[in-house]
């Protein structure tokens, strides 16, 4: 068998599992609700005079909001009902996908990583944030300084997460002293997020309610699939011989712990990797993806919050770094506990672990990929360093 030919094989096989799995009850019961909270938002806009005024508790931010009209675009507005928008959202998630083919260095990679993930990005919108980051990555690393600007600012726009590659960004180009190139990079950055909220006040929306989405998600709780809500249920299980009282709220499933403090728990680890980034002159000569792609992993291992999805922010780049023969099996290892815990097994992780303090072993397989997603962090910190 030809390479093509496998490779065209593994990409058939991997559309079809993903589609089969997302219709299936097992799946798509727990993963469509993000699709439901997005298509409450839209349903709002259209029976509300087309305007969001007085929308409340939405934690959507502008970008995303506007990526939301999108099915409008195929069904009359008067047309568009929740039983149409959910499989037109997945197929527009499948297509933001397909589009990484096109970026990606070794689409063996790709495919895999999307096999052992499952089909949860099919329900979420992290598949074309990442496909804004590594459009910017390309762009950047092409001297195409405006359009890398605007796509980070774009993926910002729709996940805060990536304003913290700006500052990556900006030092290359200070190193190579390409001030225009810099000037054009932020302010097609500013541009980029300043558009979208000014469509959502033509669209009836306000300023206090963007801040209101911003403060929703800082307000969240330690969620219990989070390394810190992980180290707080084993140390309840330790000390008290029970998991903690999960608590409701924002979305999430949470434990209580020091949540306002994690909300900046990552700035001081990605400090100290800019620290060392900007000491070793070699890092900051030319764009290398091995940095973003550990600056993502110091960031799920502090935060607060590690939903499923999020590993596909780090996943999305490992084509491109070459990752080694065991920091590639963790990866899958960790893709695939995360598949278990989320959604397979997650009735069970919430309602007989922590409600009835039974079931360890589905606790025991959330620890294991945890600490995988720490291992992975370390061997990228070390590679880093260790080239000359």
């Amino acid at each position: 068998m030809t390479k093509p030919k496998g490779l065209f094989y593994l990409a058939i096989f991997t559309v079809i599992l993903l589609w089969i799995q997302a219709r299936m009850p097992t799946w798509n019961n727990h993963m469509q609700v993000d699709v439901w909270v997005m298509w409450e938002r839209l349903n709002y806009w259209m029976t509300h005079n087309h305007s969001f005024v007085g929308i409340t508790g939405n934690e959507i931010l502008p970008a995303t909001l506007l990526y939301l009209f999108t099915p409008l675009g195929l069904v009359p507005v008067g047309g568009l009902v929740y039983a149409n928008f959910l499989p037109i959202m997945m197929m527009l998630n499948a297509i933001t996908l397909g589009a990484h083919w096109f970026f990606v260095n070794n689409k063996y990679i790709f495919l895999t990583s999307l096999l052992f993930l499952g089909p949860i990005l099919l329900f979420r919108f992290d598949g074309l944030v990442t496909l804004l980051l590594l459009l910017s990555f390309y762009t950047f690393a092409n001297g195409k300084y405006a359009q890398s600007g605007f796509s980070l600012g774009l993926a910002t726009g729709m996940k805060v997460f990536p304003i913290i590659f700006l500052p990556y960004l900006i030092l290359i180009l200070l190193n190579n002293k390409h001030i225009k190139g810099l000037q054009q990079l932020l302010v097609f950055f500013g541009e980029a997020l300043i558009v979208p909220v000014l469509i959502f006040f033509l669209l009836g929306g306000t300023y206090p309610q963007i801040l209101a989405a911003l403060a929703f998600h800082s307000q969240k709780l330690i969620s219990i699939e989070s390394l810190p809500g992980s180290m707080i249920t084993g140390w309840s299980l330790l000390t008290h011989g029970h998991p903690p009282i999960m608590i409701p709220g924002n979305g999430i499933w949470a434990v209580a712990g020091p949540s306002a403090l994690l909300n900046r728990s990552w700035l001081l680890p990605i400090a100290l990797i800019y620290i060392a980034v900007y000491l070793r002159k070699n890092l900051v000569k030319k764009f290398n993806y091995l940095i973003p792609y550990t600056l993502i992993l110091i960031f799920l291992v502090f935060s607060k919050n590690l939903n499923p999805q999020y590993l596909w922010w780090f996943m999305a780049i490992l084509p491109f770094i070459s990752p080694s023969p065991l920091t590639w099996g963790i990866t899958l290892v960790v893709a695939l506990l995360n598949q278990l815990v989320f959604p397979l097994f997650y009735t069970i992780f919430v309602d007989s672990f922590f409600g009835h303090n039974q079931n360890y072993w589905i606790y025991y397989l959330l620890l294991l990929r945890n600490i995988g997603i720490i291992f992975l962090c370390y061997l990228s910190i070390r590679e880093l360093f260790s080239k000359k």
